[in-house]
């Protein structure tokens, strides 16, 4: 990953940070790399000392066996402060392989925001599966 991590703190003990109240930078940029089946969005959490997110962020999902990629804004001023949310990037659909197994594929999802302005406040819990139910 292109950024460092900080050790789970008092009040998150099981979390680490991406970017934490007292640290700031211009631009983040958080990509990862899995083999998996279904749909992954992450958990957030915007500290009550958040700044610096009046820009959109950007959500993408890539899928490079097929070349398919979904790109996505949202804005993070309309999310709670102090409470865990969720971002959903994308969902795609698995393959069967002819013996009937499920097929295993690289997916890629990327969090960006490059305005050049202070940010800060920003917890990553997690990036979880959950299938798409119709």
């Amino acid at each position: 990953m292109n950024f460092k991590k900080k050790a789970a703190t008092e009040t998150n003990k099981t979390h680490e940070e991406f970017l934490e109240y007292k640290r700031k930078k211009t631009w983040i940029d958080n990509k990862t790399g899995y083999k998996c089946f279904v749909l992954y969005p992450r958990s957030l959490f915007l500290t009550n000392a958040a700044f610096g997110w009046e820009a959109p962020v950007s959500l993408k999902l890539s899928l490079p066996a097929d070349g398919k990629v979904q790109n996505r804004q949202v804005s993070l001023l309309e999310k709670p402060r102090g409470e865990w949310f969720e971002l959903c990037v994308g969902n795609f659909l698995t393959e069967t392989n002819n013996d009937g197994s499920e097929s295993t594929a690289e997916v890629f999802f990327d969090f960006f925001e490059h305005g050049g302005h202070w940010k800060s406040g920003l917890i990553i819990k997690a990036a979880v599966l959950r299938p798409k139910i119709n």
